[in-house]
């Protein structure tokens, strides 16, 4: 009987410290987002809580609770919720933003949103190789036909000489794009990292461009990091990291095309998941290991099992290794961007890059070699190479 009133006590409680946190979530976006804020944050739960597309605590390490894949779903539903909005409200808006690179480029994004989404609701409907051709194709025949978007040059001397073949550009821009979507789905292994990361690089965009669909992707995804920085309830999924990975780097690719900013530029904002996605590929080839394999080596594992020993909610040391990582990455780019310090057209970015990586040796090297490998809590299960 005893244990009957435990566990029925514990049971309350949750449920109340669950309750707590959407009136406390829901209060916060409605003040700083007013109806639309508090409209998209309700999109977002419904979403969370439905059966399709849930994992159990123990499928994804470092989250101490249930949660849903179907983050990106609710991201991608969000977005085209606000594109209808703006587009009723002021058709000539989004008209402005409408390019010959528009339609494929987008097209091309929601290819690997649907790609991801069949795994969010379904685990293995389609093989790893059968998405990984998709996007190769899908990369393939957008820079076949939009080649504008394929840069003259990169600022890097060895690859610039490799750029002057128009088919290796198109070959080194068709695998880029792939091998970046699958770094930054490796990536999204803490609360805040991913959505972090795209927040911030969706705010630069949009200060850049300010466009409706820049704006609307900020807004999205900053509504998401609350979320799910707050409650650790819904993460992207695949949906999710492979869509933004697919539109920043096709924002990326544009952008340093045209001139709007250099490759080192976009190497510095992005740098988090380049350097843990070739870092862990290196990692696992000295182990023998096939390079995909899922392991607890990444920074953020590490960065996650420093911070639980000092707080009693798995929840909050989830989010501080997530956003500590965005802020200290992708929060660095932004700061030297407002404040002017470096033009965004500068190779000068590279020696920044540079410098983040090696930030992200020594730390790495500094946790690794202060706790155990084997230990549990830096686990993590909701990986997907492809």
């Amino acid at each position: 009987m005893s244990v009957l009133r435990q566990k029925l006590s514990d049971s309350l409680l949750t449920r109340n410290k669950t309750v707590r946190t959407l009136i406390m979530m829901a209060m916060l976006l409605f003040l700083a987002f007013g109806v639309t804020g508090l409209g998209v944050f309700t999109l977002m739960y419904s979403l969370s809580t439905m059966s399709a597309g849930h994992d159990s605590a123990t499928s994804h390490g470092i989250s101490s609770m249930s949660s849903s894949r179907l983050g990106g779903v609710a991201i991608v539903m969000s977005f085209l919720l606000l594109l209808i909005g703006i587009i009723v409200l002021s058709p000539s808006t989004l008209g402005a933003a409408v390019d010959a690179i528009f339609l494929p480029a987008w097209s091309t994004v929601f290819v690997c949103v649907i790609l991801g989404a069949s795994e969010d609701f379904k685990a293995d409907l389609l093989s790893p190789y059968v998405r990984l051709a998709a996007k190769l194709l899908a990369f393939g025949i957008f820079f076949w036909i939009t080649p504008s978007v394929v840069p003259d040059a990169l600022g890097v001397p060895l690859l610039d000489g490799l750029f002057a073949s128009p088919v290796l550009a198109w070959a080194i821009c068709t695998l880029f794009c792939v091998g970046f979507i699958n770094a930054f789905n490796m990536a999204d292994g803490a609360n805040g990292l991913v959505p972090g990361i795209a927040t911030i690089a969706f705010g630069i965009l949009f200060l850049e461009y300010g466009g409706p669909i820049e704006g609307a992707l900020f807004f999205v995804c900053l509504i998401f990091l609350i979320f799910n920085v707050l409650s650790g309830w819904f993460f992207l999924g695949d949906a999710g990291s492979y869509g933004l990975g697919a539109a920043l780097v096709c924002y990326g690719l544009q952008g340093v095309a045209q001139g709007d900013f250099s490759a080192g530029f976009m190497a510095s904002l992005l740098s988090y998941p380049c350097v843990d996605f070739l870092v862990s590929i290196m990692r696992r080839a000295r182990k023998g290991e096939s390079p995909l394999r899922p392991d607890n080596g990444h920074l953020h594992n590490w960065l996650y099992g420093f911070y639980a020993p000092k707080f009693s909610s798995r929840v909050v040391s989830n989010s501080l290794a997530g956003l500590t990582i965005s802020l200290c990455s992708s929060g660095v780019c932004l700061v030297i961007y407002l404040s002017g310090w470096l033009p965004i057209e500068s190779n000068t970015w590279f020696g920044v890059f540079a410098l983040q990586t090696a930030l992200y040796l020594v730390v790495h090297s500094r946790l690794k070699n202060t706790q155990s490998v084997e230990s549990p809590d830096t686990e993590l299960g909701h990986f997907d190479p492809t």
